[in-house]
């Protein structure tokens, strides 16, 4: 499993139908914007009641608080990649065979895909931030911060990725994935802090979390983002999440030789 390179004319073709696929269903784009605007107006009465008449709770003012759950909103828009559905369905399909004889790999053809539709779901961003500024706020960082977390929103990205390229080779094992999905989705969104920041939660669970990469979707990228991250706290914010880009990687890889194994073992 190798990196991907739009610079090979087959992947950047994928790309592209990846793009050209999200205005194909435009529709769905805006319903995922009513969701997350909606998922935003909920949260913030939620933590606006939690605050009440205080100005600040740990040291964290209700407009960081505020601003937090937009970016981790604005977040859920732009991280959530199709490339776990799009596996299932070429499993269910039968489809998957005749992929993995094509030039470019089966795995690099499900990624050039998603990356496209990242794209042109990221240039939804015009339908969306609107929205965000009047529930929410994107009061702007320090300039230092803004580009940290800009590349932190990369990695949270791949990290992301990763996680729904695991759920998508699941299939290769599982006759039906779509509880695999379900459970990973609500996991993903709690465990990764954009409800509850893990400055909230109970040490022995926040002890539990930091074990785990969906800290490195959601809540890291937003604590840089209102730099509640500061200094070496956004240096080492990175430093996690290119170690679980490593992890996950070497993870999807030896499971993505595993799956094809077993296709081969099958007749696929």
């Amino acid at each position: 499993m190798t990196a991907l390179d739009l610079r090979n004319p087959g992947l950047r073709d994928i790309f592209r139908m990846g793009v050209r696929r999200v205005y194909a269903y435009r529709i769905f784009t805006y319903l995922g914007v009513v969701v997350i605007l909606l998922q935003l107006l909920l949260m913030r009465a939620i933590w606006q009641a939690v605050y009440g008449d205080q100005q600040s709770v740990d040291g964290v003012p209700i407009e960081t608080m505020v601003t937090f759950l937009t970016v981790t909103a604005l977040l859920g828009f732009m991280l959530r990649p199709t490339i776990s559905e799009e596996i299932h369905r070429r499993i269910d399909q039968g489809q998957v065979a005749v992929d993995m004889v094509r030039p470019v790999g089966f795995v690099r053809q499900m990624i050039a895909l998603s990356v496209g539709e990242a794209a042109g779901r990221w240039l939804g961003l015009v339908l969306v931030v609107p929205g965000l500024l009047v529930i929410g706020s994107l009061a702007p960082p320090s300039p230092g911060a803004l580009l940290v977390f800009l590349l932190s929103l990369i990695m949270a990205y791949v990290v992301s990725m990763l996680i729904w390229l695991l759920v998508g080779l699941s299939g290769f094992w599982l006759i039906d994935a779509s509880g695999m999905k379900s459970i990973v989705g609500v996991v993903s969104s709690f465990l990764g802090g954009s409800t509850i920041p893990l400055w909230f939660m109970p040490e022995p669970l926040r002890i539990v979390v930091e074990l785990l990469p969906f800290q490195a979707i959601y809540f890291l990228p937003a604590s840089i983002y209102v730099e509640q991250a500061q200094g070496s706290g956004m240096w080492r914010a990175l430093g996690i999440q290119a170690f679980w880009t490593v992890a996950l990687w070497l993870v999807a890889a030896w499971t993505w030789r595993r799956a094809q194994n077993r296709l081969v073992v099958q007749g696929g």
